[in-house]
């Protein structure tokens, strides 16, 4: 992808990615994958929200939760928890939600339980993967592995 067209989240300028997507006439297509907390981009829970208000929540600095550091550290670090960041800069819920089509992928072992609940679960600030339910054309992508029973 040539670089002019790769953007990412600023944390001193986060109202940038949602100018720009006005600016370019929406999204097309969002894709990402699923996290342990049922995070979509870092978006973790937030049961205390609605599922209409979570849909609702701009790109943003969160902090990540600490099932999501541990998951993240065995997966893509080799197990070094202490190299995991504490905090990110994330697309929000609200852009992610936006898109024309969703598509989301799943493979590892853990994400067995997780895409059922994306795919079955009650739609909830909770999981945030449910919220995907109410899009008009969302995908869950599943390999052979992630497909087996959970448990």
């Amino acid at each position: 992808m040539p670089e002019e067209q790769r953007v990412f989240p600023d944390p001193n300028d986060l109202g940038r990615i949602p100018a720009l997507i006005e600016q370019l006439g929406g999204v097309d297509v969002t894709f990402g994958g699923i996290g342990i907390t049922g995070h979509l981009a870092f978006n973790e829970p937030q049961p205390e929200l609605t599922a209409e208000q979570f849909a609702q929540l701009p790109t943003r600095v969160l902090d990540i939760s600490p099932e999501t550091r541990a998951t993240n550290c065995v997966g893509d670090l080799g197990g070094a928890l202490e190299d995991m960041p504490h905090k990110c800069v994330t697309i929000g819920m609200k852009e992610i939600l936006s898109a024309r089509k969703i598509r989301l992928a799943v493979f590892r072992d853990w994400h067995r339980a997780v895409c059922r609940r994306a795919a079955y679960g009650e739609v909830s600030a909770a999981f945030p993967a449910t919220l995907a339910q109410n899009h008009p054309d969302a995908m869950l992508y599943v390999n052979a592995n992630a497909a087996q029973k959970a448990y």
